[in-house]
């Protein structure tokens, strides 16, 4: 009888197996990736001894395209706003670059590329070769610069996990000098550590280091520290913490010896920024709040940012935030011609 029933069963899975079978050949393998989103915002603003509103829309794409060892990326962003019917639109090529993969350790990439150095949410005085992320929109898609950019990768198996070196030369940047430099990255148990080298022809030289690291899965310590030739310095420390009530909380901490140039944002010397995101409040689904504070410590002048996104509708983000700058009117936030605005926000992801 055993027997029998042994037969029975194989009989069975030969039988049915072709109905479960595939052929590797058959599946299609993707040449090419694009994902992006299309954003209208509209914001009613209340300056000093008027009020205007202000319509705007974004459109971002980002393509791939793989053949063989090689990588062809773009990121186009095109944006046109229009204030009490003063209109403008600009078209913007962010990235525009091809890598070549030689082996699996060693890739070269030439063209229009935006790094992302460094790891702070809101600042990142490391990003020696990126244009300067704006704390007050730091999701926001920023232009690269042409660049010839080497890297190597090894991963081990030991405390050092893993190991890169990331060799930059960009002809012209924002200072539009000569640039040389250059990103080790160490993964060492569960530490992510850069260490960072920045040459260039016109402007002082600099060397930074970041670190990131969980001290528990749901706490996130982060830091970068530079310093450059003329010993001007930069400090920035940061947590993030998600509590068992989905409140993410993300805070950090930024320092720079000497101050910048007025017209330049975020010019003073202190700053700390906290942001608050609650998930679902009262279990209330597709809905979460947050609220956000970025505070001048020398002038006691702040940002205020109190929202709420809704994502019932699948792709779409919904987004509606009341926006108040306090501070008196010499101060850096105090002196802002708007005082308020209401802005909403609507994104479709693709």
């Amino acid at each position: 009888m055993k027997n029998i029933l042994t037969f029975i069963v194989i009989l069975n899975i030969s039988l049915y197996a072709d109905d479960y079978s595939f052929d590797m050949d058959e599946i299609e393998v993707k040449t090419y990736e694009y994902s992006g989103y299309v954003k209208l915002e509209q914001k009613h603003l209340i300056l000093d001894d008027d009020k205007k509103n202000s319509t705007s829309a974004e459109v971002f794409l980002d393509y791939k395209y793989f053949i063989d060892d090689y990588t062809f990326q773009s990121d186009f962003m095109a944006n046109y706003i229009n204030i009490d019917g003063d209109e403008k639109d600009t078209y913007t090529v962010n990235q525009l670059f091809t890598t070549y993969k030689y082996d699996n350790n060693n890739q070269f990439t030439i063209g229009k590329k935006t790094a992302k150095w460094g790891k702070g949410y809101f600042f990142n005085p490391i990003a020696f070769i990126d244009k300067k992320k704006d704390p007050n929109n730091p999701e926001l898609s920023r232009e690269g610069f042409v660049q010839l950019n080497y890297k190597y990768n090894k991963v081990y198996h030991n405390d050092l996990k893993n190991m890169s070196v990331e060799v930059v030369y960009i002809e012209e940047n924002d200072e539009n000098a000569k640039v040389l430099a250059t990103k080790l990255y160490l993964l060492y148990k569960d530490i992510d550590i850069d260490f960072a080298y920045l040459y260039s022809d016109e402007v002082d030289n600099k060397l930074g280091v970041d670190f990131s690291t969980n001290l528990q899965t749901n706490f996130e310590i982060h830091g970068e520290l530079v310093k450059d030739t003329d010993s001007l310095y930069s400090i920035l420390l940061g947590t993030k913490y998600l509590t068992l009530n989905d409140l993410t909380i993300t805070s950090e901490y930024f320092y720079q010896n000497e101050q910048q140039q007025k017209i330049t944002p975020f010019w003073d010397n202190k700053y700390f920024i906290n942001k608050f995101s609650q998930k679902e409040p009262f279990d209330i689904l597709y809905l979460s709040t947050y609220y956000k504070n970025t505070y001048n410590i020398n002038d006691n002048s702040n940002i205020n940012n109190l929202g709420i996104v809704y994502t019932k509708i699948k792709n779409m983000d919904i987004d509606l935030s009341i926006n108040k700058n306090i501070g008196d009117i010499y101060s850096e936030f105090g002196s802002k011609s708007i005082e308020e605005f209401i802005w909403l926000q609507l994104k479709y992801s693709f």
